[in-house]
């Protein structure tokens, strides 16, 4: 019992701390602000939809609108009818592409980035390079 209990405690501790890597990365890249913008964008667009399109009858379903619209699920249930909520879709679409790809790459590059470091400092440690002997 004590052996999962002690399994547990590793699991979250792991968990908190790759969260807070993932935080530390996000506020030093500003991809935080990517994304805090992006969120924003969602909420504003299922705003224009609601408002512009008479097909959607709730806040609700604009927003679940967006989310079909963004996981590329396009569930159907929920669609829209002018030319406003097209625009709205397309316009999201293109975003949501953007920024997944942004954020990604941001993070991809900043975890190399600290691998290498690691790399670098254990082989600084041992007196260890990576460049060949000359004869």
């Amino acid at each position: 019992m004590k052996e999962t209990a002690g399994t547990d405690m590793d699991t979250k501790n792991t968990l908190f701390n790759r969260l807070r890597i993932l935080r530390m990365i996000l506020k030093t890249t500003g991809a935080g602000k990517i994304l805090l913008t992006y969120f924003c964008f969602i909420f504003a667009d299922a705003l224009i939809i609601y408002i512009f399109d008479p097909a959607i009858t709730s806040y609700g379903d604009a927003l679940w609108y967006c989310y079909a619209v963004i996981s590329t699920a396009g569930f159907g249930d929920v669609v829209v009818t002018t030319a406003v909520g097209k625009i709205c879709s397309v316009i999201l679409t293109a975003q949501s592409i953007l920024v997944i790809a942004i954020v990604t790459g941001v993070i991809v590059n900043f975890y190399t980035h600290i691998i290498d470091e690691k790399k670098q400092d254990k082989t600084e440690g041992t007196g260890q390079n990576d460049q060949p002997l000359k004869s």
